[in-house]
């Protein structure tokens, strides 16, 4: 019975951890999606049995997209990871190819365990203008696993949802980056169709292309979160399918995603 006990109480501190590392992440790429940075993922964990526990007893990660990814050290997987005993750090894994594939590097932030998003950012901005010099290569070390666990999990609740979020948002911390992601995206959209660059461009595009251009924006459309722009790819989707080639006037007579931007931008200005 002593021993059922303990283990629950361990799996239900290590869960309250994960939910906590979960919202940190989370906080941090609402941050990086602030910044315009394509950040497709995260992840948070915690080890549910000290004998899991090899090195870190929570970690987490923020991933993003593949062109991003090539953007800063060709082809490899680049991304964040956190530690619980070592905070922040960029890992780069390059591709298994050849018979000597290069070796992972890691280059560490060194600004304590739990660093605000904007410290982080500030990271990554550094990391696009020379990921070979950026933090350092030695890792630091700022507590011992499961050490003072209930203290080090009080330490995150700064980074817990606000009250500018949902009530999904507080329960769970995949749902709170959705919305993040689904919001980002549709200010970017956005700010795109309002940008006042309206030349018409033309483009050499495959009729293959166009096609697949268009089951893209419905996919867009089918999975987005309720905050992302799923309704102006929609609007897009159609314009483009009823876009005739050769026609350059009918750019003017399909744009509804240009006037779902322009009423969008009347409402806020009246707001």
């Amino acid at each position: 019975m002593i021993e059922a006990t303990k283990n629950s109480g361990w799996r239900d501190l290590k869960n309250k951890l994960e939910t906590r590392v979960g919202h940190y992440m989370a906080a941090v790429a609402e941050r990086l999606l602030d910044d315009g940075l394509p950040v497709s993922s995260l992840y948070a964990y915690a080890a549910y049995d000290e004998e899991e526990i090899s090195g870190a007893d929570v970690e987490g990660s923020i991933h993003f997209n593949r062109v991003f990814q090539l953007s800063l050290q060709g082809s490899a997987e680049t991304f964040l990871h956190w530690l619980g005993t070592s905070g922040w750090c960029c890992r780069t894994i390059p591709d298994a190819n050849g018979a000597n594939p290069p070796s992972e590097r890691t280059r560490w932030l060194r600004s304590g365990l739990l660093p605000s998003p904007e410290r982080v950012a500030a990271f990554v901005s550094a990391i696009r203008v020379d990921p070979d010099t950026a933090g350092s290569d030695e890792r630091p070390s700022y507590r011992a696993s499961c050490d003072q666990l209930h203290e080090f999990e009080a330490k995150f609740r700064r980074y817990a949802p606000g009250p500018t979020h949902s009530p999904l948002a507080h329960a769970n911390y995949e749902y709170r980056f959705e919305e993040a992601q689904g919001r980002a995206y549709r200010d970017r959209v956005m700010k795109a169709l309002r940008s006042g660059d309206d030349r018409i461009l033309f483009l050499p595009i495959r009729n293959s292309e166009l096609h697949a251009l268009r089951h893209l924006l419905d996919y867009t459309e089918a999975i987005g979160p309720l905050t992302g722009p799923d309704d102006l790819a929609h609007s897009l989707a159609q314009d483009l399918c009823q876009r005739t080639p050769g026609d350059y006037q009918s750019v003017h007579r399909f744009g509804q995603a240009h006037y779902l931007a322009n009423l969008q931008d009347d409402q806020d200005r009246r707001a």
